[in-house]
């Protein structure tokens, strides 16, 4: 036989209160304020987007982006142009270069031959491309060389020149400082023994 609500104790019934919904007008603020903060969030997304188009080259936007002028990339087969303070520290100088039409390299302006050992000065050297000098592990006399796509020239270049990621935009051209795409290193490692090798014909 059950139990009627009338029998329960007068402590165990619900009070008035938690039969009350909440207030609409709380519900309104809620939804408003979270309306407030996607707005905020959609404005500062398209701010960060739109900022290479608004500013006035050179300038650091959002995201270490340097923007460029168009008019700021050598001629292509032009040698390169440096790029230092105060536009860049010197951590991140870099040089553009347009090896032929259309494409454009950022080549850092420091390079190092392996990850222990110190950094090199690159310098734009012309008709070439880029030496690196100042080496520590390298005799004076035979720097590392560089064509004008960051590739090595000489034994001495064990790995090729570290670069940023550039993209063009109308105008403009965008550096990526923050995304700097390291070369690898070159490997000569020996044929392992006991597999053939092709013979020349006579």
């Amino acid at each position: 036989m059950g139990t009627r609500y009338e029998d329960q104790p007068a402590e165990h019934w619900a009070g008035p209160e938690s039969l009350d919904p909440t207030p609409v007008w709380k519900q309104y603020v809620l939804i408003a304020l979270l309306l407030v903060v996607g707005l905020v969030i959609i404005v500062a997304v398209g701010l960060t987007a739109l900022a290479p188009e608004i500013v006035t080259p050179p300038s650091m936007v959002f995201g270490d982006r340097l923007v460029l002028a168009a008019t700021d990339i050598p001629a292509p087969g032009a040698p390169p142009r440096r790029f230092s303070a105060p536009v860049v520290d010197d951590a991140h100088a870099f040089y553009l270069i347009q090896p032929e039409k259309g494409t454009v390299f950022a080549f850092r302006a420091r390079w190092r031959p392996r990850a222990t050992e110190p950094e090199c000065r690159v310098v734009g050297a012309t008709p070439i491309g880029f030496t690196a000098m100042d080496c520590a592990v390298f005799a004076p006399g035979d720097p590392p060389t560089f064509d004008r796509r960051g590739a090595p020239l000489n034994r001495a270049a064990v790995r090729g020149l570290d670069q940023y990621l550039v993209s063009m935009s109308g105008d403009r051209v965008i550096v990526n400082l923050s995304r700097l795409i390291e070369s690898s290193e070159r490997t000569s490692a020996p044929v392992p023994t006991g597999i053939p090798q092709p013979q020349a014909t006579p």
